[in-house]
């Protein structure tokens, strides 16, 4: 792991360390256990099936994004991006993400620069979900307190970034790609000669829908498909404590606490999670603070075992010689 990564790390540790250990001092853990004690494990089954195949979903959109020239089957794409996502989990500094175009680069001789881009419009399509937010909210009775109208700003902010970036790539290409070459003009002769025809490749890449309107419909479709599976997981969490709460306030408030990844994170959500599941579900949503912490608690262990479950089997099919070469700090897009 580079110098600059390692400390962005440790940072990220000791912020997350932080405000567990805030958590921990304003939680009555005691009631907590006594809330977990009862959880009712066919529900947490159920559960788990939902979170998995959110994943799945998503993993189905991505391919549905990939060049014409990469064609992996289902399984495998599962695999490249369960893989991404639990160099996401563990590394807040997007690892996994361009662990998943190396992947593609690997496997099927495709430039990196003309694979990343499937990845970074499937993140945009991930930002999606916060016009689903902001549509949804006029039709509820919830009263947002002032750090999830924050938080909602922040979110809209970063979806209207990526959106822009993306729009501009679309309609006005030759524009952006000045801009990011005057950006990088500052580097030597011989670094410019690599970048600036990456930057071309990765612009013309971006326009992966022009005149295909067939696949924007399906990787839209996906999108709230998957968004709905993440409702549906936090809601059969609820029910596993026996709590029977509005499946529709729980898919709003669990679509925030996801979309809230797109702010850095310490590694794992470390403390972070717990903290938002008190903002949005305690404050927002008027839920007791012993409850909802006792929720994301369990929920938190058992999608930290998925993710590790299936990016350690993903990684033991696919070879652990990208995982090592991230840690070791080499460059993954070599």
């Amino acid at each position: 792991m580079t110098h600059k990564n390692r400390n962005t790390l440790i940072i990220g540790l000791i912020v997350g360390i932080i405000l567990l250990a805030a958590w921990l001092y304003y939680t009555p853990i005691s009631e907590i256990r006594t809330q977990i004690a009862k959880v009712n494990y066919n529900w947490v089954i159920f559960a788990s099936l939902a979170y998995l195949f959110a994943y799945f979903l998503r993993s189905l959109r991505w391919r549905l994004l990939l060049p014409a020239q990469a064609n992996p089957g289902i399984c495998r794409t599962w695999l490249y991006s369960m893989a991404g996502n639990l160099l996401n989990y563990l590394i807040p500094i997007r690892a996994g993400d361009f662990a998943r175009g190396w992947f593609i680069k690997k496997n099927y001789d495709i430039p990196y620069a003309k694979a990343l881009p499937s990845v970074f419009v499937d993140k945009v399509f991930d930002t999606l979900a916060i016009l689903f937010i902001i549509i949804v909210l006029p039709f509820t009775t919830i009263e947002l307190s002032t750090a999830m109208i924050i938080l909602l700003c922040l979110l809209m902010l970063v979806f209207i970034v990526a959106f822009s970036i993306l729009v501009a790539s679309v309609w006005q290409k030759e524009w952006v790609i000045k801009m990011l070459t005057f950006i990088f003009s500052w580097l030597p002769q011989k670094a410019k000669d690599r970048i600036n025809p990456a930057i071309e490749m990765f612009i013309e890449e971006l326009n992966i829908f022009e005149h295909q309107p067939l696949k924007l419909i399906l990787a839209l479709l996906l999108t709230a498909f998957g968004i709905l599976m993440d409702g549906t997981y936090f809601y059969l969490l609820f029910r596993a404590f026996g709590i029977l709460y509005p499946f529709a306030i729980t898919l709003f408030g669990y679509t925030l606490i996801n979309l809230s990844y797109a702010i850095p994170q310490p590694p794992a959500q470390l403390g972070s999670n717990e903290w938002m599941m008190i903002i949005i579900f305690s404050i927002g949503f008027g839920l007791t603070k012993s409850t909802a912490s006792a929720i994301m608690a369990f929920g938190h262990i058992l999608t930290a075992g998925l993710m590790s479950l299936w990016g350690i089997i993903a990684f033991a099919v696919l070879g652990p010689e990208l995982f090592i070469s991230v840690f070791k700090g080499e460059k993954i897009n070599d």
